[in-house]
């Protein structure tokens, strides 16, 4: 099963003490069962940047090196066009084009945000840190 991390739950491999819960289950999943979003990349990269931390942003770059990134594509475009028609009226952009992307590819979304993205039909959710 291929698992999509959101912004959060990637950055919590960057943390000084991440959630053992978390280490423990990402090293069950193969690296090649990995992924995240463009849209994730371009959130810790913005993060990464404002905090003006040269070490963060090395870090930062390293791990977007080491996953896959699955791009906002057109098929993508037309689930996310559905949930923000349907479900997700008034929903962050950025979460409703994380959903469309997961759905999309049947990705499993890694998220400690489960309750976010609860309306999006068809998207399996899992919190690792609990």
């Amino acid at each position: 099963m291929a698992y999509l991390f959101d912004t959060p739950s990637l950055a919590e491999v960057l943390r000084a003490v991440p959630s053992p819960l978390f280490v423990k289950r990402l090293s069950t999943v193969p690296s090649s069962d990995r992924w995240t979003t463009s849209i994730t990349v371009s959130q810790i990269l913005i993060a990464a940047r404002r905090t003006q931390k040269a070490r963060l942003m090395q870090d930062v770059i390293r791990l977007v090196a080491a996953i896959k990134v699955a791009p906002f594509d057109t098929l993508a475009s037309q689930s996310f066009a559905k949930f923000r028609c349907t479900v997700a009226h008034d929903a962050s952009t950025d979460d409703v084009m994380i959903a469309a992307i997961a759905v999309t590819h049947d990705f499993t979304l890694v998220t400690r945000r489960v309750a976010t993205f609860r309306p999006y039909p068809h998207l399996r959710c899992e919190d690792w840190t609990v």
